[in-house]
């Protein structure tokens, strides 16, 4: 798994300013070159429908368990799956297009920061909650405020995506895991691929990572319709 830990030093005590929790708070990532539209079902009935741009993403008012419908423009069914969105708090709850949107949530070190800096891929994930984040999807300032009398650093937690966040990023950094969850994440990498061999099969990053799959000794998906997360449901 690839870490990043990046270092912004603080340039002064009140150039720059510390963003507050808010909305928005769940995010509906599409990592696929293709636009896709995705229905949002919460058990208590609310419903909610996004057209989500290819690399785009879309942040939805939900909480708690629902049901999510993926399809393409064409209303081919993608993908459908329970999801939980959590309850209003400071969290961010991130729900993933076939878990092929490339993200890292990691600290950004102010001056001399204040503990040890984390950095966690979400990379392969169809849903997951970030908690703590500073800065989702925007860059952070290059100062931020800080307390006459506290420590003399910080670090706050940047969301946001690992290269152009998109599919062949994800399937590669999913590949290029060797350790002890590699067989699961080299899993994830192949739906990844399936979704783009049956609903974007013409997509020229295909070839590079049929090759890569077939050097690794893995299996390259065919393509299936109907709901490809129906043998591997996750949450």
């Amino acid at each position: 798994m690839i870490r990043y830990h990046a270092v912004v030093v603080l340039l002064g005590l009140a150039t720059g300013c510390h963003q507050k929790h808010g909305p928005p708070r769940v995010y509906v990532l599409n990592g696929l070159d293709i636009p896709v539209t995705v229905e949002i079902t919460a058990d208590g009935g609310d419903h909610q429908s996004l057209e989500v741009a290819a690399h785009g993403r879309a942040t939805p008012e939900v909480s708690g368990m629902a049901t999510v419908k993926v399809t393409t423009s064409h209303g081919d069914l993608i993908s459908e799956n329970k999801a939980q969105f959590g309850r209003p708090t400071g969290c961010k709850h991130i729900y993933s297009v076939m878990g092929a949107a490339a993200y890292v949530s990691e600290d950004v070190q102010y001056g001399t920061g204040f503990g040890t800096p984390t950095s966690d891929v979400g990379t392969g994930e169809l849903t997951e909650e970030e908690c703590g984040v500073s800065f989702a999807f925007i860059d952070p300032p290059r100062a931020v405020t800080a307390d006459q009398y506290g420590p003399s650093g910080k670090n706050l937690r940047w969301l946001h995506y690992h290269g152009d966040g998109g599919w062949l990023v994800a399937v590669h950094e999913l590949l290029d895991d060797h350790g002890p969850y590699a067989s699961q994440r080299h899993g994830e990498a192949q739906r990844i691929v399936a979704a783009v061999v049956t609903h974007d099969p013409t997509n020229p990053g295909l070839a590079e990572v049929k090759r890569r799959l077939t050097q690794m000794g893995l299996v390259v998906p065919a393509a299936q319709q109907g709901n490809l997360l129906a043998d591997s449901e996750r949450r």
